[in-house]
């Protein structure tokens, strides 16, 4: 006689609840976008950012692309093509269209050499856990947030 194994129950539960979870935080970036691109329409560009940095933190590539955009042309904010630069590297790596060039762009013909390394870092410290950096805005502490 051999003893029954005992049988491992929410397995399937635990999976349904984990794909649950990632379309509520899909759905809510979307509608994070949605509120932003509504924003910018109507000239609330101050609105429109805070709702593109919530939607691009959650990882939504459309909102790191608009919120690279914004802050490279200076659209109702401080231009800041160093944050504009980490936000379209952001994009491009979730497979947005167009974001590649435009950092590509900024990065040959608008950040001096010097400010590579802080423009990477950003980047780098959200893909690493740690957006508060680049989603918090504003000028950092470094020689390279005084270019206009």
């Amino acid at each position: 006689m051999t003893a029954a194994r005992p049988r491992r129950r929410g397995g399937r539960l635990a999976v349904a609840w984990a794909a649950a979870a990632g379309l509520a935080l899909a759905a809510r970036a979307e509608t994070a976008f949605e509120a932003g691109q509504a924003a910018w329409e109507r000239g609330d560009f101050a609105a429109a950012r805070a709702a593109w940095t919530e939607a691009a933190v959650d990882g939504d590539g459309e909102a790191q692309f608009a919120l690279g955009v914004m802050l490279a042309n200076g659209g109702g904010v401080a231009r800041d093509v160093i944050s504009a630069w980490a936000w379209l590297s952001l994009a491009h790596r979730n497979g947005v269209s167009g974001a590649r060039e435009r950092s590509e762009l900024l990065l040959r013909d608008y950040i001096p050499r010097h400010c590579h390394y802080d423009a990477l870092k950003l980047a780098r410290d959200f893909e690493a856990g740690a957006p508060e950096r680049l989603a918090a805005g504003g000028r950092q502490n470094s020689r390279c947030w005084r270019i206009r």
